[in-house]
C-alpha cells in the first residue's frame, strides 16, 4: 500500500505515529512502518504526519490549560487516587535557525521541560519503614556510577575504587541474608506525562492542568519531587502547594560524595565520611552533614579573588554542597516521607527523561522551536499509559473515522 496523503485509515495512521514517535528519527520510522505494516511511505510524509498531529496535541494541551485556569476542567474521572506523585525536571536538545536555506545555521543547546505524574500503591507504617541506607547506596561501584550519572565529571571515580586492596567493611546495613528488605518505596501504577520547550512559568499551568485532569489535587497524599532547582520549586509553590515537596535523594548523595571527595584524604577516609554524611541524610540528620561541612570550610582557604573559579576547586565544591543542602533542608525530612508512604528519589522523571531524549536528542538531531514542541507532544502522548495518542486519533476533528460515522448517522436519518 502507498499513501499519498493523510487521509488514510486511522489503524495505519496510528502505526505511523507510533513509529514517529518510538524511532530515533522519521527515517527509522518510515522503514519500520514498511517493514510491519506493509507501507510504503517517506520519511518525509512520517514527518510531516508526526509535526501536524502534534501540533493538534499542543492544541489539546494548551485548550486543557486554558479550561484549568478558567476553572472550567473537570477531572476524568470521579475516584482521587490515594498517593499522587509529581515529579519535574528537565532535559536537552540541540537547536537550528529556520529559513537560511540548506544545512544546521547557528546550532545551540536548548533545554526541554519534563513532568512525570504517577499514581502510586502506598501505606503508611507507624515506623520508618526503612530507618537504614538501602545496600545500593553503600556499595562504592554503585555510588560510582549514580555519581557518574549525574555530573559530567564523575569525581568520586578516581577516589572510590571498587577494586582496590585498601577494603573499607561496610557496616550501614545488615547482610541481604540477615536482612529481608521491606516493602518500600511506594509501586507505580499509571503513568501520564508533559513536556515542553516554553518556560518554567509556562509550564507550572501545564503540569498542573493534567494534574487537575487527573483528579490529583483530591488524592489522599501527593508529593512533589525535584533535584533541587530553583525553578522546580517556583513550580510547586505557585502550582502545588499542598504537595509535600521533596528533594531527590539521589542529588543529595551526589553533593554529599564529591564534597567528601574535596576534602582530601585516603580513599579510605574519604569513603568513611561519606557513609556518615549519606547515613545522616537519609536518618534526616542534615543539620549534622552541615555543622561538619560548616566547620570544614572554615579551615579551607578561599581562592584568590583574581583566580578563576573551577567547579572541581575544594573551597567552591564544599561551599556549594552547602548552600544546597541549606536551600533545601526543609526538603529533606526522609523519616518522615518514608513513614507517610511517599518516594523520595526521582528515578522515574530521570527515566523518562532519558526516553524523551532518546527521540530528540543525538549529535544528528536539530529541531527548529515549532518542530521540538510538535514531536515532544507526540512523544509524550505515546509515553502517557492513559491512550491519550489513540484517544486523540479517535476524537480529533478531521478523524477520518468521525467523519466515516457522522456520514453514517446523516444517511440514517
Amino acid at each position: 500500500m502507498r499513501l499519498d496523503s493523510h487521509n488514510c485509515s486511522p489503524a495505519i495512521l496510528g502505526k505511523i505515529l507510533r513509529a514517529a514517535a518510538r524511532a530515533g528519527s522519521f527515517r527509522e520510522a518510515a522503514e519500520s512502518v514498511a517493514d510491519l505494516a506493509e507501507v510504503a511511505i517517506s520519511d518525509r510524509q512520517v514527518g510531516r504526519i508526526a509535526h501536524d498531529v502534534g501540533e493538534q496535541l499542543r492544541q489539546a494541551r494548551d485548550q486543557q490549560v486554558n479550561d484549568f485556569q478558567r476553572r472550567r476542567l473537570v477531572p476524568r474521572t470521579t475516584v482521587a487516587p490515594k498517593l499522587a506523585v509529581v515529579s519535574v525536571d528537565g532535559g536537552r536538545f540541540q537547536t537550528r535557525t529556520e529559513g537560511q536555506g540548506p544545512g544546521v545555521h547557528d546550532p545551540a543547546w536548548r533545554e526541554d521541560k519534563v513532568a512525570d505524574l504517577v499514581t502510586m500503591s502506598t501505606r503508611s507504617p507507624d515506623q520508618d519503614p526503612h530507618p537504614e541506607v538501602p545496600r545500593c547506596f553503600t556499595q562504592k561501584e554503585a555510588v560510582v556510577e549514580l555519581v557518574q550519572g549525574i555530573t559530567s565529571h564523575g569525581a568520586l571515580a578516581d577516589v572510590i575504587d571498587p577494586t582496590a586492596e585498601e577494603a573499607v567493611p561496610l557496616t550501614v546495613v545488615a547482610p541481604a541474608e540477615d536482612l529481608p528488605e521491606p516493602s518500600w518505596p511506594p509501586e507505580p501504577l499509571v503513568r501520564t506525562c508533559q513536556a515542553t520547550t516554553d518556560p518554567s512559568e509556562a509550564f507550572g499551568p501545564m503540569v498542573a492542568a493534567e494534574a487537575q485532569r487527573r483528579h490529583f489535587f483530591a488524592a489522599e497524599r501527593r508529593a512533589f519531587l525535584g533535584d533541587g532547582g530553583p525553578w522546580i520549586w517556583t513550580i510547586h509553590r505557585v502550582s502545588f502547594p499542598t504537595f509535600e515537596p521533596i528533594v531527590d535523594f539521589v542529588h543529595v548523595l551526589t553533593y554529599v560524595s564529591l564534597a567528601a571527595k574535596a576534602l582530601g584524604g585516603s580513599a579510605g577516609a574519604v569513603w568513611g565520611r561519606y557513609l556518615g554524611w549519606a547515613t545522616a541524610c537519609w536518618q534526616g540528620r542534615v543539620a549534622d552533614v552541615l555543622a561538619e561541612l560548616r566547620c570544614a570550610l572554615e579551615g579551607m582557604t578561599p581562592p584568590a579573588e583574581s583566580r578563576e573559579e573551577k567547579p572541581t576547586d575544594p573551597y567552591h565544591v564544599v561551599s556549594k554542597t552547602i548552600g544546597y543542602l541549606e536551600k533545601n533542608q526543609l526538603r529533606m525530612d526522609y523519616p518522615c516521607y518514608r513513614r507517610q508512604g511517599l518516594p523520595i528519589i526521582s528515578g522515574l522523571v530521570e527515566s523518562l527523561i532519558k526516553q524523551f531524549n532518546r527521540r530528540v536528542k543525538g549529535t544528528e538531531k536539530f529541531w527548529n522551536e515549532t518542530q521540538a514542541e510538535t514531536i515532544l507532544q507526540l512523544r509524550a502522548a505515546q509515553l502517557s499509559e492513559d491512550d491519550r495518542l489513540a484517544e486523540h486519533l479517535r476524537t480529533r476533528p478531521i478523524s477520518p473515522f468521525r467523519q466515516y460515522k457522522a456520514t453514517k448517522r446523516r444517511k440514517a436519518g
